[in-house]
């Protein structure tokens, strides 16, 4: 209070040493009467040519924004993502070629997108396949000596499975892969070295371990895979912080995850009794119309080839067809939890 009253005596005493004369305040505010008038004027019709300028270069940046694909077309059309041979999941267009001179500033991509440029899908069509009262068999970590097995059981039932396998990079398992192809059964990616620790540590570390797999894959059977599964599922306790920017990524290549809804609970280092997996398998019979069952490949289980004929005849008595995934089949995944 005392501050604001010392300031308005000051201003009071301010005439009083001026007596005689205009103040110097009101001929400056004469002089800028005419100034501010003009400026009324001026000033909106400058800022508006300044929008209208703005505008027609946003347009224009706009239009060849959408020339390179990083932008959404105005049609409605969707996202193309430059780099992908036939062009990859969101869309379809040119490929841009990485460091052209012409290509215009754009948003920062991450540099893993230009890795591996061969590493892309097929063009396929997305959630196209979604039937009712069907089972999909799935074994991880094949193939080994029990490959020969199921696919004798499954040719004897007349079905056909899935195969998501693992390193291996040996004569005897590519003729295992081609055995699985040449059968009629879908064949995945599912790592290369299978060390969660490893695969998990970064974008770059799983496209690595990925493109190791899928190569041996496709010069084993001629087939280039187009689906694949996660090691330990798509959100498992080694990539929490990362799994979101790798679904990303591997959907941006045009590949397809799935996950399962139900195990025969042989993911372990002692499979438990072939009795005990049917069991398992056949658990909540009839309560999912689409089943992808998680089973597992490998020397050491035994129980689960055993296991299978009874399977397979369980969903079949229940009206269940059994049928091989195919990148158009709407997976079934692990929801993000919430944050």
């Amino acid at each position: 209070m005392s501050e604001e009253i010392t300031i308005e005596r000051q201003e009071e005493k301010v005439p009083s040493r001026l007596k005689g004369g205009p103040s110097p305040v009101k001929k400056l505010l004469k002089r800028a009467v005419p100034v501010l008038a003009v400026l009324a004027v001026l000033v909106p019709t400058g800022v508006a040519v300044g929008l209208e300028a703005s505008l027609t270069r946003t347009k224009a940046e706009l239009s060849q924004l959408q020339q390179w694909g990083r932008v959404p077309a105005a049609d409605g059309g969707t996202w193309y993502q430059p780099g992908a041979e036939g062009g990859s999941p969101q869309g379809s267009g040119s490929a841009v070629p990485a460091g052209d001179a012409s290509e215009p500033d754009g948003p920062e991509v991450p540099s893993y997108q230009e890795l591996y440029p061969e590493l892309y899908a097929q063009p396929h069509d997305w959630n196209t396949v979604n039937k009712a009262n069907v089972c999909y068999l799935t074994f991880d970590d094949g193939p080994s000596a029990r490959t020969p097995e199921v696919l004798a059981i499954l040719e004897q039932y007349g079905v056909k499975a899935t195969f998501f396998v693992v390193g291996k990079d040996t004569e005897q398992s590519r003729q295992w892969m081609k055995q699985i192809v040449d059968a009629g059964h879908t064949i995945g990616v599912h790592s290369y070295t299978h060390s969660y620790r490893k695969i998990y540590g970064s974008v770059e570390a799983y496209l690595d371990d990925f493109a190791q797999e899928y190569h041996i894959i496709e010069e084993a059977t001629g087939v280039a895979p187009q689906i694949f599964r996660f090691p330990g599922g798509s959100i498992n306790a080694y990539n929490g912080q990362i799994y979101q920017e790798i679904v990303a990524e591997m959907t941006r290549r045009g590949f397809v995850y799935f996950d399962w809804n139900r195990a025969n609970g042989d993911a372990v280092s002692k499979p438990p009794s072939a009795a005990t997996l049917t069991s398992n398998a056949l658990d909540r019979l009839g309560v999912s119309s689409r089943v992808i069952l998680l089973m597992h490949d490998s020397k050491s289980h035994a129980s689960t080839v055993a296991s299978l004929p009874a399977v397979i005849e369980g969903y079949q008595n229940a009206s269940y067809t059994l049928e091989a995934l195919t990148p158009e089949v709407r997976p079934i995944v692990y929801a993000y939890p919430n944050p």
